[in-house]
């Protein structure tokens, strides 16, 4: 499916399953996550993360990075399955916003980071979550003027997640959701949704 400025079709979350994950600019692979890839060297890039506007979930446990769009059926589900493991206190989570994926993500993504209590906002948006017509989160799009306002911040966090998906994947573009986390002392990504083996190495990072 291509993302363009255009109305999308009515779609729902099966089909989204079958198309996999949308890519920025217009490619789509499947929901399924590559492998969990990184090198000595990406050390740098985990510390570029901690300068985003990000959004933290939990107070103990290893961190984990989670790029994610509001309007994102992907995204949503890993929230639900990240809130027993962080109300547990396993991990903690830092979700970075970005805007991308339909004509309103931009506009709530805004409405997320602009919010008094943005951790709040953001399971505000999970919470109403719906499939109904199409995936979409359940927060209002903030006016033009506040996404003017947070299009630096939405940007930055964006860039983060283009340059460094586009090397992991081997492909131009970005999608979400996406993973980062550490594991034995490299840098570990996830892009898409975890397998079982993922998925207990990101419950067990380090």
């Amino acid at each position: 499916m291509v993302l363009t400025p255009k109305k999308l079709p009515r779609i729902d979350l099966t089909r989204w399953v079958l198309l996999g994950f949308l890519i920025i600019q217009g490619i789509a692979t499947v929901a399924i996550a590559g492998p969990a890839t990184g090198s000595d060297g990406d050390q740098d890039y985990w510390q570029a993360l901690t300068h985003t506007h990000y959004i933290q979930e939990g107070s103990k446990g290893p961190i984990i990075y989670d790029f994610y769009d509001p309007n994102c059926p992907y995204c949503h589900e890993i929230y639900t399955w990240l809130q027993n493991p962080i109300h547990n206190k396993q991990i903690q989570v830092r979700f970075i916003t970005v805007g991308f994926l339909t004509p309103s993500s931009a506009g709530k993504a805004a409405a997320i980071l602009s919010a008094k209590d943005p951790l709040a906002a953001l399971k505000l948006n999970e919470n109403k979550f719906s499939t109904k017509g199409g995936p979409e989160g359940g927060i209002d799009p903030a006016p033009v003027t506040v996404l003017n306002k947070m299009s630096v911040v939405l940007n930055f966090n964006a860039s983060l997640l283009v340059n460094k998906e586009a090397e992991v994947l081997g492909i131009p573009g970005a999608s979400v959701p996406f993973l980062v986390y550490r594991q034995d002392g490299r840098i570990r990504y996830v892009p898409g949704l975890p397998d079982n083996k993922q998925w207990s190495e990101i419950i067990h990072a380090q």
